[in-house]
């Protein structure tokens, strides 16, 4: 049997049916549907790139399915390094100098907090406070 050869044409044929699923599996890997996007426009990127150099590809899904885990985890593996860049000084160094040390100590440590939750968590926090 005769495999037939993986190109731009037969990606640019897959994508449309595949890219929902992509995207779903992106999200879900990075918890944010915004991240998500991020992920496939790059799995996609790796993938032409691939392509233009002659990868060769048996299980076009498969494969693809197979960058966009790898780019989802380098998504996070760089936002982990982003969290762990942020020191308790730069969280200190917002300040509201009119008010009183009590008041911006808390506001500090709320901060603190605050960061530490998933985006997801921190997106449910912003609406319970918005909707009251």
């Amino acid at each position: 049997m005769m495999s037939s050869k993986f190109d731009r044409a037969a990606l640019d044929a897959m994508l449309p049916g595949l890219r929902p699923k992509l995207h779903r599996y992106a999200a879900r890997m990075a918890g944010s549907v915004i991240d998500g996007e991020d992920i496939v426009q790059e799995t996609v990127l790796k993938a032409l790139q691939a392509i233009d150099g002659n990868a060769a590809v048996d299980r076009p899904e498969q494969w693809l399915f197979r960058i966009a885990h790898n780019a989802a985890q380098d998504h996070l593996r760089r936002r982990q390094r982003e969290r762990s860049r942020l020191s308790e000084a730069d969280m200190t160094g917002v300040e509201d100098l009119s008010a009183s040390a009590e008041a911006r100590l808390a506001a500090a440590t709320s901060l603190r907090t605050f960061m530490q939750l998933t985006l997801p968590q921190r997106s449910a926090v912003i609406l319970v406070d918005v909707l009251g």
